[in-house]
């Protein structure tokens, strides 16, 4: 088992933030076959197999290599147990700074989500100059949407299709964080 080095280790009284490992492989893999996930994740839509979990995981951990920042694990602190991934991504193409989030069906609803993203959230503006941080939500995504909704986030009417459908860009200003 090898640790990929990160910057940072991010926590709540809940939650740890932190990069991304070998031994992360099964438990990301069982979050992408979730059909429910992968509806609104995924390349294609559908599930995917255990190679195309890894070789996501793997463009997750160069994200951070690359541009020094990336998404995170979502690790439960009470047991270690995986919940999923959440934090910053800007592959080349996308529309601005996101922080996207993705639980397994188990964390759901427990307020993980928005917990893990408010860590993430706060440690990028005050990492980075940002005048605003997005999120890309598929339209029919409504438990992203409330997430969004409770971090502050406005739906603009910009669109993006980074799979194929089109999905509402949502935004969060600094101005309105700092509130």
């Amino acid at each position: 088992m090898v640790a990929l080095p990160t910057p940072v280790s991010l926590s709540s009284p809940r939650l740890i933030l932190r990069g991304w490992r070998e031994d992360d492989c099964d438990d990301y893999a069982a979050l992408l076959a979730d059909p429910a996930t992968a509806r609104f994740i995924t390349r294609s839509g559908r599930p995917s197999s255990g190679p195309e979990a890894w070789a996501e995981m793997a463009f997750l951990a160069g994200h951070w290599h690359l541009l020094g920042f990336g998404m995170f694990v979502v690790e439960e602190r009470r047991g270690g147990a995986f919940l999923g991934r959440v934090g910053p991504l800007r592959p080349p193409g996308w529309p601005g700074f996101e922080i996207a989030w993705a639980l397994t069906a188990a964390a759901r609803g427990q307020g993980f989500a928005t917990e893990a993203a408010e860590l993430a959230i706060r440690w990028s503006f005050e990492t980075f100059p940002l005048d605003r941080i997005i999120s890309v939500i598929h339209p029919l995504n409504e438990q992203s949407q409330r997430v969004a909704l409770r971090l502050g986030q406005r739906r603009t009417p910009d669109k993006f299709s980074p799979f194929g459908e089109p999905c509402d860009v949502w935004e969060l200003r600094r101005t309105d964080w700092q509130r």
